[in-house]
């Protein structure tokens, strides 16, 4: 009964907060991209992301990732438990379709673990750097784009940073920070993370009047075994910006069941079926199958009529690959 509060608890705190945030989207392999101390684990791992959204008729986006993992442990053999530091690099690069958007993003996130207990409890502090490169609309030409169009997507969070569409290329640093809190046994995982960006406002166009406010965000998990084969998953994102009131909200959660099929006696993969929900935005179902090393999982969006992305036809998919080190 504990275990399952703890998991409504969890789940309740992405439902009801209100945030905004860059559209790393809410998978839970882009985490680390929302808070560089969300290393849960000392597995090192590569992973590479395709993200596309179409809006038929008026714009069609192309969101690719690929990011690093390396943790380097201390060699202490008589402590179960050990701290371990995590060097995170990525790159994710947004496209639109016309030419309208060119934007990406060069990220480097170093974090260190410390154990608070011999259960496998740690205590994580990171910090990241981002140096990106922004241009959207046409040099010379004005545009008039739909209020709340692509809202949470990548064409809508360029214009944030350069809301004339100037069509101008515009480089920025930004400063991050995070702190987590988690977990790891074989039958039980959970993660509560806090996370701040944009702490040194730095201005994304040419005329410097527009600087990124700082935002603050949340990230909860939790997995429980269910029995010898079969585990429940939950997880949530959400952030928010700082005394706000026009700040829209970005939340979301998802559940997934995690099922472990023998094939003989020596091999396994593990099958996994869940579904996403950003609340203003769509339902995703996904599936991920894991192989050994290697980590496939698919991500599609569901337009339902009360989470329409602002009234616009929409469709959407991720696929993403993983391979631990």
């Amino acid at each position: 009964m504990r275990r399952f509060l703890l998991f409504i608890v969890m789940t309740g705190i992405a439902v009801f907060a209100k945030g905004q945030d860059p559209h790393a989207k809410g998978i839970e392999q882009m985490m680390i991209w929302y808070n560089p101390a969300l290393k849960t684990d000392t597995m090192p791992e590569a992973h590479v992301l395709l993200h596309k959204v179409n809006y038929p008729g008026i714009l069609s986006t192309t969101s690719k990732s690929i990011t690093l993992e390396l943790v380097f442990e201390r060699n202490i053999e008589t402590v179960a438990a050990v701290p371990f530091f995590t060097l995170s690099a990525g790159i994710n690069v947004d496209n639109a379709s016309n030419n309208l958007m060119n934007a990406s993003s060069a990220m480097l996130a170093l974090s260190y673990a410390l154990p608070l207990d011999y259960n496998d409890t740690y205590l994580a502090l990171g910090f990241q750097g981002n140096y990106s490169f922004n241009r959207v609309g046409n040099t010379g030409y004005n545009y008039s784009f739909p209020a709340n169009f692509d809202q949470f997507g990548a064409f809508n969070w360029a214009l944030k940073r350069d809301p004339l569409g100037s069509g101008y290329n515009m480089g920025y640093f930004s400063f991050n920070a995070g702190a987590a809190v988690f977990r790891t046994v074989e039958d039980q995982q959970w993660y509560i993370g806090f996370s701040t960006r944009y702490i040194n406002h730095p201005y994304t166009e040419w005329d410097h009047i527009s600087a990124l406010p700082t935002t603050f965000g949340m990230q909860a998990g939790y997995t429980t075994a269910i029995n010898e084969t079969t585990q429940l998953s939950g997880y949530g994102n959400i952030s928010f910006v700082s005394g706000s009131s026009s700040s829209v909200p970005e939340q979301y959660i998802g559940i997934r069941g995690i099922r472990k099929i023998d094939v003989n006696d020596s091999t396994a993969f593990h099958l996994s079926v869940g579904a996403g929900i950003s609340f203003h935005q769509a339902l995703q179902p996904n599936l991920q199958l894991q192989w050994g090393r290697h980590l496939f999982a698919g991500y599609l969006d569901l337009n339902l009529p009360l989470i329409a992305s602002t009234g616009y036809k929409r469709s959407s998919y991720t696929l993403l690959y993983r391979y631990d080190l």
